[in-house]
């Protein structure tokens, strides 16, 4: 009686792990922080639109007395100057004496020189943290000192004072600049954001890296045998208030000749190390 041996079949392979089997790292210039000039740019022109003022420059000597009320929530000024009517009033002035009408000011401004003053604010610090790398304690020393020093002249009543010697120093910005800053830093920022940034990037796939530094270099690629991953301390104000968790990734090869590879400003580079160190465990598998 013969019997038949039992096929043994090839083992299946074992699926691969779930998850991405390829990252994308884009590095981001300086400018990807610039975001809060134009939001604030455009919030400041949107209110002084909404409070539609007008703007007239007048000579220093001018005075402006009230004569009479007109009805209908109108009242009539007297404005009297030693000099010549800037053109908007003179045009008025013009109109009133053929019984018209005048021509209403088109320069639109509001009336609250905290807007300007805040905005410019908002530039200064923004030119100031995207300059001024301030990693680990540096930034958090630099937040407590500050909260320190607004303490101090609140408790010995300083805001008053420097507001009463500031009062003549008012920053005031019409809505045609707030709209040409704005618009000119948004487009500045898509552009750089969008376009050139999508240029400097990593790929990272099991073992090997594709990188691809500057905007019109080569695409080079790495194996990631002893290759070392570091994402530098991260910079309070740049990468956690303005770059919502982005940070700066450093990546050195091994073998004879080793690299350094810096890529800047990579967002949510916090959430996507554990994926990373994860894909570098294994290693490309070839099938036939």
């Amino acid at each position: 009686m013969s019997t038949t041996a039992p096929s043994t079949a090839p083992p299946t392979p074992a699926p691969p792990p779930p998850g991405p089997r390829e990252i994308k790292l884009i590095g981001h210039s300086p400018l990807f922080y610039w975001w809060p000039v134009w939001a604030f740019g455009f919030f400041m022109a949107i209110w002084t639109a909404a409070e539609n003022h007008r703007l007239a420059v007048v000579p220093a000597d001018t005075t402006v007395e009230k004569t009479e009320e007109l009805g209908d929530g109108r009242t009539r000024y007297r404005v009297e100057t030693k000099g010549e009517l800037p053109k908007p009033l003179a045009r008025a002035e013009e109109a009133s004496r053929h019984g018209i009408l005048g021509p209403k000011f088109a320069v639109s401004m509001s009336q609250h020189s905290w807007l300007g003053t805040v905005f410019v604010l908002v530039l200064l610090l923004t030119i100031m943290i995207t300059n001024i790398p301030l990693r680990g304690l540096w930034s958090f020393l630099v937040i407590v000192l500050l909260i320190a020093l607004a303490l101090f002249v609140t408790v010995f009543h300083g805001w008053d004072i420097l507001f009463e010697h500031a009062a003549n120093l008012r920053v005031y910005i019409n809505l045609a600049g707030y709209l040409f800053i704005a618009a000119v830093v948004f487009i500045l920022w898509a552009v750089a954001t969008f376009v050139f940034d999508r240029r400097t990037y990593m790929i990272i796939t099991p073992g090997q890296i594709k990188v691809c530094e500057h905007i019109g270099d080569a695409v080079r690629t790495y194996d990631t045998s002893g290759m070392t991953f570091e994402k530098q301390r991260a910079d309070l104000f740049r990468h956690y208030i303005l770059g919502f968790g982005s940070g700066d990734l450093i990546v050195r090869t091994a073998g004879a000749e080793r690299h350094e590879i810096v890529l800047p400003n990579v967002l949510g580079i916090g959430w996507k190390m554990q994926p990373i160190e994860e894909m570098l465990r294994e290693r490309a598998v070839v099938r036939d």
